[in-house]
């Protein structure tokens, strides 16, 4: 079986996955590219919201669910979600407006930063093709939290110590992910890939592989879209915390 842990990154998207023993990456340019990569995947957890608001739900419970956990400061990385209309406006204010008649809320820079991709996730699973069945959504801050023993990151993720901090929780798990790091640096450019983009799609795969765990899920009520698609965050329930 086939597990893959996708970040959004510069130049599109950055796959993480198992290749024998060692971790191996995949760039794409689009989310069908990489659905095409992994035709046998039997699951591929990503970081990009999937379920919407809409106007009777306009906060996703697993958006409300995640920020509890993660706690000051890290509850900031769990930015607002737009709803399906805003994503289909001509320009950042007119998304803007939009978001504000139907959810009653604006949109921040970051949220308008990753909209993008949010739409390109929504229109490819909302047309149910090749491989859109394996795709889930992670947060990656909650699966450090996980894998950390539920306990939220310190630092940034895109300071020093912060990078530090979730190598080591990474190294938990896949003792090389720090030589798989710097392998995936030397041979991309930063204008396409950040240090950060590898090690959120490297806990996204840990994740997916669930080799030290269980998979549950952050979910609320209603826990589906108007589209029907989830709104939830996937996080592995490791051993120990079983146990």
């Amino acid at each position: 079986m086939r597990y893959v842990g996708v970040d959004g990154c510069k130049s599109g998207w950055l796959a993480v996955t198992r290749s024998g023993v060692g971790l191996e990456y995949r760039l794409g340019s689009r989310i069908e590219d990489l659905a095409r990569e992994f035709p046998e995947a039997e699951r591929m957890l990503i970081d990009i919201p999937i379920g919407l608001p809409w106007v009777d739900a306009p906060t996703r419970p697993c958006d409300r669910l995640a920020r509890q956990i993660l706690g000051k400061p890290r509850r900031s990385s769990v930015f607002p979600v737009p709803c399906r209309e805003a994503l289909a406006a001509d320009d950042p204010n007119a998304a803007r407006r939009t978001n504000k008649t139907h959810i009653g809320r604006s949109l921040s820079v970051e949220t308008l930063g990753i909209s993008p991709k949010i739409a390109e996730v929504d229109r490819f699973l909302r047309a149910g093709g090749a491989g859109s069945g394996t795709i889930r959504e992670i947060h990656p801050e909650v699966c450090f939290w996980a894998l950390a023993g539920r306990k939220p990151m310190m630092h940034s993720k895109r300071t020093d110590e912060g990078r530090v901090e979730r190598l080591r929780v990474l190294q938990c798990y896949e003792p090389s992910v720090e030589v798989f790091l710097s392998e995936v640096l030397s041979k991309t450019l930063r204008k396409d890939v950040q240090a950060d983009d590898v090690l959120d799609a490297v806990a996204a795969f840990v994740t997916a592989e669930a080799r030290h765990g269980e998979l549950v899920s952050l979910a609320g009520a209603p826990s589906q879209d108007l589209a029907g698609l989830p709104m939830e965050m996937v996080y592995l329930r490791t051993w120990e915390e079983v146990a």
